[in-house]
């Protein structure tokens, strides 16, 4: 019975290790935004836990005018598309929020991303798609 007690122990700290690995590992259940219905400016929160935001794809209309509320869920990060000016918020810290607005004057398929370096190559970023 004292041998199977120490195998035990350690089958339980391997368990609790990987149950540990698994919840910071699993993304928040991503989510599409699509705004492209109705008028008026198309107001999104996006946030994130650890390298991973909770939206994996947003959608609006060309010629939106589109407000983005980030709020930095933990780690220092911000939220950036290139190809729209005004769309990119500072790098905050954890518990942190900013807004930005920009309109998306151009249709396609789009990035945003954290621009900390590494940030975007560990998989935190997503597809902002603009549709005519």
């Amino acid at each position: 019975m004292y041998i199977y007690l120490p195998l035990m122990k350690t089958i339980l700290k391997i368990g609790l290790s990987l149950a540990l690995a698994v919840a910071f590992v699993i993304p928040l259940s991503a989510r599409t935004v699509d705004a492209t219905g109705g008028s008026g400016v198309k107001e999104i929160a996006v946030t994130n836990r650890g390298l991973v935001y909770d939206v994996s794809e947003i959608r609006v209309n060309v010629g939106d005018t589109v407000r983005v509320t980030y709020t930095n869920g933990g780690g220092r990060h911000d939220w950036v598309v290139d190809e729209f000016e005004g769309a990119k918020t500072r790098v905050i810290s954890a518990g942190q929020s900013e807004t930005v607005e920009f309109v998306a004057d151009r249709a396609g398929t789009f990035e945003f991303y954290c621009s900390v370096p590494g940030h975007r190559q560990a998989g935190m970023y997503g597809s902002f798609v603009v549709v005519e």
